[in-house]
């Protein structure tokens, strides 16, 4: 990958100065590191953002029935990646679209059937995925889905973080709860039941609207470390486009539907002796508490979980009925380039809310010029007094890169503020 090109405008700056995170060689193992690798040299997209597209469209094809089971807990092929990239620089989107053109040939019925969008509430949610309900024998009967399988692109996951924002909406614990595994169920006078689902989620955002949408209430409360951080970027340029023949794609598919088929008939699956060594090695710094008590710490919380569930799709797109060290070895790798994009995104804390908000708020400006009455207003919604809002301003100044200027008008001078893009 060193004849790639990524023009700088694609990448924002991080917070803290972090350099962009590279996933480890070791990451691209078997099948799934193969299908990147030949899908890469044509299209723009992010070579991680496809793996970890490509491990979750797998995995909710795959199925809940293959797992490893620690501490009582059922950790299964549901591997949730959140895509993070710009709006246009990012090629989120692409990730999904280049690695689709595979899963097609691999299922075609659930890639017409059990692929879906437009998460907006619990209740739509389980309606996808829903038991039985009512008597056979009447017109009013549900005979539900027999699939419980379902794979959820949200190309805009800001809008699914609002709508769980909005009062009664009880989408955001009800994701939760899919994730965990179990039966879905809502707390209505009707309520609507999904036994035993397996859902797949990828979702894409940029890193200002995370910031911005994503709450303090939200991150504590385990949203945000059900999702795996994922940094994306243009791989390169293709101002032609790429030229991927169509009967590398079938074949491509052919073999990812043979693993896939396998996959789903495994049940309890074990590790073998040289990666079960490496599993206690890396379980003591998973469990370390590294990363404090601020958001990053929030956002990684689940780390050996999320490790469990990569390394069970590492070693089913192997062919695998067991974990071997290599799978571990790309859980570790994938893991870890989810958790230096959790530094680089939300590393740049303060430790004041507020603080944080206000350079939220001014680095969507782009380098453009933010006034303070959009502060006052937009940022703040008018519940800010002028003095708190100096105090922040002062303190703002104090950050390397933010700058303030007065615009002359017909009486006061505007006030403005704006972050510097890098030379």
């Amino acid at each position: 990958m060193n004849e790639t090109l990524a023009a700088e405008q694609d990448v924002e700056p991080s917070p803290t100065g972090r350099p962009w995170p590279t996933l480890g060689g070791l990451a691209y193992h078997g099948l799934a590191g193969q299908i990147v690798d030949t899908i890469l040299p044509h299209t723009e997209a992010d070579p991680a953002a496809m793996l970890f597209t490509l491990y979750s469209a797998a995995g909710a094809m795959i199925g809940k029935e293959p797992h490893i089971l620690t501490g009582g807990v059922h950790h299964g092929a549901r591997v949730w990646p959140l895509i993070i990239g710009r709006t246009a620089g990012g090629v989120k989107g692409t990730s999904y679209a280049e690695t689709r053109r595979v899963f097609r040939y691999a299922d075609e019925t659930f890639n017409a059937d059990r692929v879906m969008s437009g998460l907006s509430s619990a209740e739509g949610l389980i309606t996808q995925v829903r038991d039985p309900h009512g008597d056979p024998d009447s017109d009013n009967y549900d005979e539900g889905v027999t699939d419980k399988r379902l794979l959820i692109i949200e190309s805009e996951f800001a809008s699914v973080l609002a709508q769980g924002k909005r009062e009664g909406n009880t989408l955001l614990p009800l994701i939760r709860q899919a994730w965990d595994g179990g039966t879905l169920r809502t707390m209505t006078v009707k309520p609507k039941i999904a036994t035993e689902p397996h859902i797949g989620i990828v979702g894409h955002i940029t890193p200002t609207e995370l910031r911005m949408k994503l709450n303090e209430a939200e991150r504590a409360g385990g949203t945000m470390n059900r999702f795996l951080p994922v940094l994306s970027k243009r791989s390169k340029l293709l101002p032609d486009g790429g030229d991927l023949a169509e009967a590398d794609l079938k074949a491509l598919g052919a073999q990812l539907g043979n693993v896939i088929e396998k996959a789903s008939r495994v049940g309890r699956m074990t590790r073998s002796l040289a990666a079960a060594e490496h599993w206690r090695q890396l379980y003591t710094r998973l469990a370390a508490d590294h990363a404090g008590d601020g958001p990053v710490a929030q956002v990684v919380a689940r780390a050996a979980p999320q490790v469990l569930r990569l390394s069970v799709t590492a070693a089913l797109l192997d062919g695998c009925d067991y974990i071997d060290l290599p799978h571990l070895q790309a859980a570790e790798a994938m893991w870890d380039y989810a958790e230096d994009s959790a530094w680089y995104v939300f590393g740049g804390g303060s430790g004041n809310p507020d603080l944080d908000r206000l350079r939220t708020f001014i680095d969507a400006g782009d380098g453009g010029w933010v006034s303070r009455t959009s502060i006052t207003a937009q940022c703040f919604g008018r519940n800010k007094k002028a003095s708190e809002i100096d105090a922040l301003v002062v303190e703002l100044l104090k950050i390397p890169g933010y700058e303030e200027s007065q615009r002359p008008t017909g009486g006061r001078p505007v006030k403005e503020y704006r972050r510097k893009k890098p030379n």
